[in-house]
């Protein structure tokens, strides 16, 4: 997730991921191939103890059929959620809130970019995309080899199956809405 990543989020992970894989039956080297990880990397989930992208959450999610809300919340919990925080404390993610709709998942995050700080993410799977809307700040988004700056009030939606990257060129605090749509995982 970061260098400094919020570690309630690692203990919930560690749990439902855990809990999910024996639900589903399935040993750690299963999993770990069916999600495209290492089973190194799996167990030090399991154990909390991982630093690990949200696209190899994504990934282990979409394997044991959760949503990524499922996987990272604690459980029974609706509560929005601190899911990656950048080298500053001023640059995190906060998933707010997530609803499983017939045939998609869709997401609401709230971001912040400290001045000069980015986030890069790998390509999504083919169906994902997003809407997000600046709220302060500006932010320079780039994706399918295309580059926009969007101020205060400006919004842009985009797929994200060739990933994408957020920066903050700016000297001030850059905050911004991102509206999520995924498939819906694989039935459970």
């Amino acid at each position: 997730m970061s260098a400094h990543p919020p570690l309630q989020v690692f203990s919930h992970v560690a749990h439902n991921l855990r809990a999910a894989r024996q639900r589903s039956g399935l040993s750690q080297e299963k999993l770990a191939a069916s999600a495209e990880v290492s089973r190194r990397m799996l167990v030090s989930i399991e154990a909390g103890a991982s630093n690990v992208s949200i696209a190899t959450l994504d990934r282990l999610a979409s394997a044991l059929g959760l949503t990524f809300s499922e996987l990272v919340r604690a459980p029974g919990s609706e509560a929005p959620v601190r899911v990656w925080q950048g080298d500053s404390s001023d640059s995190h993610a906060t998933l707010l809130h997530s609803v499983a709709l017939a045939g998609a998942t869709l997401e609401l995050w709230q971001w912040q970019l400290a001045p000069g700080d980015s986030y890069q993410a790998t390509p999504d799977p083919l169906g994902c995309g997003e809407i997000v809307e600046v709220h302060s700040g500006t932010l320079q988004l780039s994706h399918a080899a295309q580059q926009h700056t969007l101020q205060a009030g400006d919004t842009a939606g985009y797929g994200t199956e060739h990933g994408y990257r957020y920066h903050n060129p700016g000297d001030s605090l850059l905050r911004f809405q991102r509206s999520i749509v995924m498939p819906a995982p694989a039935s459970r």
